[in-house]
């Protein structure tokens, strides 16, 4: 495969195929960040979320996780049997795979993240006996 003026080796390809995203809240800087991680953390791309770019990189890539302030959770994008797109929340719960609907691409915002974290987050606390 050909990158710009250099031709990428067959190692390089396969690296490429596991590069990863993840959403992360930043406490020291109080903000979220993008990474990207190749399997260690690899770069920070240089756009904020719920912007126009946020937006056209979820249409760019299959997966992300997320790591925020609620909770966390891996994102994948599916696509129905008539063609629309949209992103589901997995999380291992109590040796459960369990799923939550995000949304169609437009609507995938920090709030609605943090939101599912929340969710699925109260569903790893035991519950007290009534």
């Amino acid at each position: 495969m050909v990158f710009g003026n250099r031709v990428q080796r067959p190692e390089e390809e396969h690296m490429q195929k596991q590069v990863r995203h993840c959403v992360v809240w930043n406490e020291q800087q109080a903000c979220y960040e993008i990474q990207v991680i190749r399997p260690i953390i690899f770069g920070w791309l240089g756009f904020e979320p719920d912007t126009g770019q946020w937006f056209a990189w979820l249409e760019r890539i299959p997966s992300f996780r997320f790591q925020g302030r609620r909770g966390h959770f891996t994102a994948r994008k599916e696509t129905r049997k008539r063609g629309s797109v949209y992103w589901i929340a997995y999380r291992h719960v109590k040796g459960k795979l369990r799923k939550q609907y995000i949304g169609v691409p437009a609507t995938v915002t920090i709030t609605r993240l943090e939101e599912l974290a929340g969710e699925l987050g109260r569903l790893t606390v035991p519950q007290a006996d009534a």
